[in-house]
């Protein structure tokens, strides 16, 4: 009797690892915040860009991270399961814009939703004038999304992109709104 309930705890175990979270339609994700400053050097654009390779995450979080004199080293993300989605406010002309990750994100018909608390000065009030470019890093498991949005508190649509290559913060042709 003893091996069959050890095996049906094994059995268990096997499949509970095996569901993680974000599994079904309309499912939350498990975000992590790698990385938020209020300077990331080098993204002067808003952009939404998927990180999907080792080679594309050094060189995009060293842009992030560019501006500070002692960046920390890049954190470890296995690829073959995650990925990174940067989110770039690009640059502002003053204090008072940021960005910060709701723990809300979601998967649903091919979309990748993403909310965060996207920060505005009000209009008419003071801010220390120093030039800031907000962004983000965020691991994600990696599911089949072909498109994604970043939605602010207000769900209003802040920033939409694709999986699919396309022009990225620092690239010479990089033409984001």
């Amino acid at each position: 009797m003893k091996p069959s309930i050890a095996g049906a705890l094994v059995a268990l175990l096997l499949v509970q690892s095996c569901v993680r979270a974000g599994d079904g339609p309309d499912a939350p994700l498990a975000p992590e915040l790698l990385y938020r400053n209020s300077q990331c050097g080098g993204l002067d654009q808003p952009a939404v860009t998927w990180i999907a390779s080792p080679e594309e995450w050094r060189r995009l979080y060293g842009l992030a991270t560019n501006s500070r004199m002692n960046p920390p080293p890049a954190p470890a993300v296995d690829f073959s399961r995650e990925g990174v989605l940067l989110i770039a406010m690009g640059q502002r002309p003053a204090a008072g814009y940021g960005l910060n990750l709701s723990d809300t994100v979601t998967f649903e018909d091919g979309v990748l939703t993403v909310w965060v608390d996207w920060r505005e000065p009000p209009p008419g009030t003071r801010q220390a004038q120093v030039v800031t470019n907000p962004c983000l890093l965020v691991q994600l498991p990696s599911v089949a999304f072909t498109r994604v949005r970043v939605v602010d508190r207000e769900d209003r649509v802040r920033l939409e992109g694709s999986r699919q290559r396309s022009a990225e913060p620092g690239d010479p042709d990089d033409r984001r709104p």
